[in-house]
């Protein structure tokens, strides 16, 4: 197996990927490439050659695995794990990665690493009861640019939700008010294709952060190509294709309910008694998505931050420093204290 080293055509320095000229770019000479112009050198001959597709062959990945938490990161020689993005622990162990890594799809990063630096800044300064500590540079420069597993399927689903709707109307007559209310039976069938419902495929990353991030935009999405991971981290799967499955159902479900539920706004309120919704033609693409990801570690308990690397779109958990919550409370009592006392005597109450 051969190791692929993109390389520039001018002056054979390494090459990365540019997010906003979205080329590939020399550091050193500041030539950019287009895809198709990206040259390959090859470990054992030396040559330099257009790479077409990177779906016949894949290339050596290194391979980080945490010993605290078990996560496995996997790089594609232009970036490096110091520690562990999930748990922040130091010893990770190298190794070469051996096994199939074959995703279907990818959306490639749009957010820079110094964005999403900013991003990070700007909303824990807004935070004021946060650490001091994780609002230093040293803190924010640990944020990494990961492309997360994700499943996502195409499906169609179909069922019945049937209920009973109300309209209700009142009038005066005399003394009384009278109110009538009228009551329908209701049945709704339905069914609905959907595209890239997707699911998490990490135990590492908890799904009420991924799904904060969401939407991704799809239109933006491309075959799976490992130039796009130069200068990132990724993470294989290890929520396989029948476990998503199984988490993309009710998703798919609710969808569906929703939208028969909203058939019956004619009715000024609704109740659903009954609903079945089954799903079928289910298929899956193995895809790659852009988060970046900042754990803090804070009194021994982690707290994430992540950005959605396409949309910029944050969601994070913030951990709070008793001493300033304590402080605070402090400070506000006796500046309530003191107006209201200040308030009495010039009231001439004292």
């Amino acid at each position: 197996m051969s190791v692929n080293v993109y390389s520039c055509k001018t002056c054979a320095a390494p090459i990365a990927y540019d997010i906003k000229q979205e080329k590939w770019k020399c550091e050193y000479c500041s030539s950019e490439f287009a895809k198709d112009e990206i040259v390959e050198k090859t470990s054992n001959e030396g040559e330099m050659e257009v790479v077409e597709s990177l779906d016949v062959k894949i290339p050596e990945l290194d391979e980080y695995r945490c010993n605290a938490c078990g996560a496995r990161i996997l790089t594609e020689g232009n970036a490096a794990a110091t520690f562990c993005i999930y748990c922040r622990n130091p010893s990770v162990i190298k190794s070469r990665f051996s096994g199939e890594f074959h995703p279907r799809y990818l959306i490639p990063f749009k957010v820079t690493l110094k964005e999403a630096k900013e991003t990070y800044f700007t909303w824990i300064k807004k935070r004021f009861f946060a650490p001091d500590e994780l609002k230093t540079a040293r803190e924010v420069d640990n944020i990494r640019g990961l492309y997360a597993p994700y499943w996502l399927f195409d499906c169609r689903a179909s069922g019945f939700v049937e209920g009973e709707g109300r309209n209700s109307k009142s009038w005066r007559s005399g003394d009384y008010r009278i109110t009538e209310t009228q009551h329908y039976y209701i049945k709704r069938v339905g069914s609905s294709a959907y595209d890239k419902i997707p699911v998490d495929g990490s135990k590492s990353l908890a799904d009420d952060l991924m799904e904060g991030i969401e939407p991704f935009n799809y239109s933006a999405i491309k075959d799976f190509s490992l130039e796009y991971m130069s200068g990132y981290l990724a993470e294989k799967y290890d929520v396989n294709e029948q476990q998503a499955a199984r988490a993309m159902e009710p998703r798919a479900q609710k969808f569906l309910r929703a939208t028969l539920e909203a058939s019956g706004q004619r009715y000024q309120s609704m109740s659903i008694s009954s609903s079945s919704i089954n799903i079928n033609s289910v298929k899956a693409a193995y895809s790659m998505l852009p988060v970046y990801v900042l754990t803090n570690v804070y009194k021994g308990k982690k707290h994430t931050f992540m950005i959605n690397g396409q949309t910029g779109k944050t969601y994070g958990e913030t951990p709070f420093d008793t001493k300033k919550c304590v402080v605070f409370s402090v400070a506000l009592f006796f500046t309530t204290w003191f107006v209201t006392v200040t308030g009495a005597v010039i009231l001439g109450i004292y």
